[in-house]
């Protein structure tokens, strides 16, 4: 009689494995996200600013969620470009400010409605006297924001499918 009821119990949990292996519902399985092409179209001098912010999105990601990140084929892709940046001079302030757009594409393969693009601008003052607006402290500045704005836009929705 015994073994009847441990045979029983094996059987209904090798059953419910199998079952929820199958069927992604019952499945704990996250998604993945891949960083793909990074480009840009603007020349931001002595800066690759597209490679910078590859590593700094995968950086971060893996500091936050590491087990979402792989290198290729991965549930979701995260690609952008960088198209413009302008320097503004403030009005009544010693200070200008830098601003950066990029457009990043979220392509989801398995809930494709879920997909988005998206502009994001970034900017960070400096002061007027600068020589180097480029200088690496000011572009680091930018990509960090702009890590974490994009971060932040790709994992809203946490509970729900991350």
């Amino acid at each position: 009689m015994a073994y009847k009821k441990i045979f029983f119990i094996l059987t209904f949990i090798s059953s419910y494995m199998m079952f929820s292996c199958y069927h992604s519902s019952f499945s704990d399985k996250k998604k993945t996200i891949e960083i793909g092409k990074i480009t840009e179209r603007v020349n931001i001098p002595r800066r690759s600013i597209s490679f910078d912010f590859k590593r700094s999105i995968e950086d971060y990601i893996m500091e936050h969620n590491p087990s979402n990140l792989v290198i290729k084929n991965g549930d979701v892709v995260l690609e952008g470009t960088f198209l413009h940046y302008a320097v503004i001079p403030l009005e009544d302030s010693p200070l200008k400010k830098i601003k950066l757009t990029m457009k990043i594409y979220y392509k989801d393969k398995i809930e494709p409605e879920k997909n988005w693009e998206k502009c994001f601008n970034v900017s960070e003052n400096f002061s007027r006297n600068e020589k180097d607006i480029f200088s690496k402290k000011i572009i680091d500045k930018i990509i960090e924001n702009l890590t974490t704005e994009v971060y932040r836009e790709i994992f809203h929705d946490f509970n729900e499918t991350w």
